[in-house]
């Protein structure tokens, strides 16, 4: 009976600790934010930043402000950038965070890596950009000339996106300008230069495929040619009358 008693005394015991523990926390994870803001050491003075070129820094500064709500001890890169990507549409690709602390407040150096688009997507009437990682993301002040790559399915060129991006660079490493790309499931048709090329679905290109449209421009006369169609191991060329 003794045993039992030391033994229901002790139990009360741990579990009364870890109900005032468990209390502390609660009191110390809602009163601490408040308290750190009345320190001035904890607060963000100033924010610089630099890297961007189509974004406003004005823009990035809101979302530091957003992240860390006033306090440098809260901001992180990831916090930064989910925040940053909220405020222009998935346009930055990453951010670096540098902090300067002094008695009165921090000074934050904030680097941006804007998105940099490979091509511009079309579905129905949306459009998107797309970059180096198959990202998709919204920036209408970025310039430039881009294939078109039109598609019944954004997230169909997402899950296929290697090999849509191996063929844009296989293009441009033979100097050819790829104007237009036509993506379905079942053929890939594609405006290079003067030339329309039809071409299995993207997901069956691959480097064989490049290597035979390689060889089809190597040994014949292009200049003449509208039409090349490439499948398996037949190429039919129509050339111009």
């Amino acid at each position: 009976m003794k045993e039992e008693g030391k033994t229901s005394w002790k139990t009360w015991l741990e579990y009364s600790l870890a109900i005032v523990w468990l209390i502390a926390m609660a009191l110390g994870g809602f009163f601490l934010p408040g308290f750190l803001d009345t320190i001035p050491l904890f607060k963000i003075r100033v924010i610089q930043v630099s890297g961007t070129q189509t974004v406003s820094p004005n823009i990035i500064s809101s979302a530091c402000y957003q992240a860390s709500k006033g306090n440098w001890l809260f901001l992180s890169s990831d916090r930064l950038l989910a925040e940053a990507n909220k405020l222009t549409k998935n346009s930055i690709e990453q951010v670096r965070i540098k902090r300067e602390i002094t008695w009165d407040g921090a000074k934050i150096n904030v680097e941006v890596q804007e998105r940099r688009a490979i091509a511009s997507v079309v579905h129905d009437t949306n459009i998107l950009l797309i970059d180096h990682k198959g990202e998709f993301f919204y920036n209408p002040a970025m310039e430039g000339i881009l294939p078109v790559v039109y598609t019944f399915s954004f997230d169909y060129i997402k899950k296929h996106f290697p090999n849509l991006k191996a063929f844009i660079d296989f293009v441009k490493e033979m100097d050819l300008k790829i104007k237009e790309i036509y993506v379905t499931d079942r053929s890939t048709i594609v405006y290079v230069s003067s030339n329309k090329i039809v071409l299995p679905p993207i997901s069956r290109l691959d480097s064989y495929m490049f290597d035979r449209i390689e060889k089809v421009y190597n040994k014949l006369e292009m200049n003449s040619t509208s039409l090349i169609i490439i499948s398996g191991s037949m190429a039919i060329i129509k050339e111009d009358d």
